[in-house]
C-alpha cells in the first residue's frame, strides 16, 4: 500500500513538472469593455437663465443606457456632473433625468426597458363626473378623449418639473484580434479607452397660461374649470408628446379687474403640451444660430376641437351658474423666449362670458371687495 502511494505521488510530481515546462503566458482581450464617461451640464436646468439665474444642480440623477438589442441598463447616482460605467461594444441611446423615478409623485415612468417605449406620463385618478358634469362629463371632453364609465371619469395630475436629455453614441471597443500578455499590462483599467458623452438636460413640461376676458366681472364669485385634450405624457427618445389626451382640473384662478365691471381671469399651470408635438419647441425647432427671442410667436396648427376648455362660473348670489365650452386647439401660442404656452380668450373672442346682473349674497358681492388692478404680462411670472 505504501509503495502504491509513493508511485501516485511521483506521477503527480511528473505531471506538475511537465505542465510547468510548457507553461504559456496568459493573454487577455484588450478593450473588451469601453469606459463611458457621462459629462452632464445643468446650466439649462430651468431653461431660462433670465427668470432662473444661478439655479443649483439637482441632488441626484438617473441614467439609462438603451442598447440596440436587449433591455436597458439603469443607474441612479448622487454624482450629477460626471458618471462613468463600462459598456460592451455596440450602439446605444443614453437618457439622463434629474433625481429618480421614485421621487416623483404625480408622474410615472413606463416602458423604460426599451428606447422606443420609454415614456413619462401623468398619473391618473378616478373622479365622480356627475358632481360637475359641465366640467368632467360628456360635454367636457375634447375629441378622442375617453368617456366616463359608471359615473366616473379619469383625471390626470399636473406634471412636475422634470429635466432630461438624450444622446446616441456607439461604444467602440477596439480590435478583438489584439492581445497583450498578462505580465505586460499594468491595470485592467489602463487597457480601456475612455469615451465621453455630453448631456445638457432641460425642463420638459411647459408652463401654460390661460386668460379669459369677462364682462360683468363684479358678479363673479367662484371659478372652476377643466381642460381636455392636452397630451398625457412625453416619449423621451423621440422627443414628442404622446397622442393620448388627458383631462385636467383647473382651480384657484386669478381675477384681474381692468375697467368698470370688466377684466379677465387667468390660470398658470404645467403641461406636457399639445398632442404629438415636439416638447422642446412645441411645433418648430430653432435653426442653427437662431436666438429664441428671434423666433416668431406661432399659433398651433392643431384642430380647434382637439383641446377643449370648460368653464363653470358661480355668481355672487351663490346660486346662478354660467357654463362655457371653448374649442381652443388652434389658439395655443408658443413663446420661445419664455418656454411658455398661452391660450388667450381676450376681448374680441367669440363667445366670451358676459355675466348677468345678480344680487349679492347677504349684501356682500365681489364688487365690494375687489378694486381694479393694473394689467400685467401674463407670461413673465415667478413660478
Amino acid at each position: 500500500m505504501m509503495k502504491r502511494a509513493k508511485t501516485i505521488i511521483f506521477a503527480l510530481l511528473l505531471a506538475v513538472l511537465g505542465l510547468t515546462a510548457c507553461r504559456r503566458d496568459l493573454w487577455v482581450h484588450k478593450e473588451r469593455f469601453k469606459q463611458i464617461m457621462l459629462d452632464v451640464d445643468w446650466r439649462n436646468y430651468f431653461r431660462n437663465t433670465v427668470l432662473y439665474p444661478n439655479m443649483p444642480d439637482p441632488e441626484g440623477m438617473t441614467v439609462w443606457y438603451f442598447p440596440q438589442e436587449g433591455p436597458s441598463l439603469r443607474f441612479t447616482t448622487t454624482e450629477v456632473r460626471h458618471f462613468e460605467t463600462y459598456l460592451t461594444k455596440g450602439p446605444y441611446q443614453a437618457l439622463v433625468v434629474d433625481y429618480s423615478p421614485e421621487e416623483y409623485s404625480h408622474q410615472e415612468f413606463v416602458g423604460m426597458d426599451y428606447a422606443s417605449t420609454a415614456k413619462v406620463q401623468s398619473i391618473s385618478f378616478p373622479y365622480q363626473a356627475d358632481k360637475y358634469p359641465e366640467l368632467f362629463g360628456t360635454e367636457a371632453y375634447a375629441r378622442e378623449l375617453p368617456r366616463e364609465e359608471g359615473g366616473y371619469c379619469t383625471l390626470f395630475w399636473e406634471p412636475e418639473n422634470m429635466a432630461c436629455d438624450t444622446e446616441s453614441f456607439t461604444a467602440q471597443t477596439g480590435d478583438y484580434d489584439t492581445y497583450i500578455p498578462y505580465e505586460l499590462r499594468d491595470t485592467y483599467q489602463e487597457t480601456l479607452l475612455k469615451q465621453t458623452v455630453e448631456m445638457e438636460p432641460i425642463i420638459v413640461p411647459w408652463r401654460m397660461r390661460v386668460r379669459i376676458y369677462i364682462k360683468g366681472i363684479y358678479y363673479l364669485y367662484e371659478t372652476r374649470a377643466s381642460i381636455a385634450g392636452l397630451a398625457d405624457g412625453y416619449y423621451f427618445m423621440s422627443d414628442r408628446t404622446s397622442s393620448s389626451p388627458s383631462l385636467m382640473a383647473l382651480d384657484d384662478w386669478e381675477v384681474h379687474v381692468t375697467g368698470d365691471n370688466v377684466g379677465y381671469i387667468a390660470k398658470t399651470f404645467m403641461t406636457w403640451g399639445v398632442q404629438n408635438t415636439s416638447v422642446q419647441y412645441q411645433g418648430r425647432h430653432m435653426e442653427v444660430g437662431e436666438k429664441a427671442e428671434d423666433v416668431p410667436e406661432d399659433y398651433s396648427s392643431h384642430p380647434a376641437d382637439e383641446i377643449r376648455l370648460n368653464l363653470r362660473l358661480l355668481l355672487r348670489d351663490r346660486e346662478t351658474v354660467c357654463t362655457y365650452h371653448f374649442d381652443v386647439g388652434n389658439l395655443v401660442r408658443a413663446f420661445w423666449n419664455e418656454y411658455a404656452l398661452r391660450i388667450d380668450l381676450m376681448d374680441g373672442f367669440e363667445g366670451q362670458p358676459d355675466l348677468p346682473y345678480v344680487d349679492a349674497y347677504n349684501g356682500v358681492g365681489m364688487d365690494g371687495i375687489v378694486s381694479p388692478w393694473e394689467d400685467q404680462d401674463p407670461i413673465d411670472i415667478d413660478m
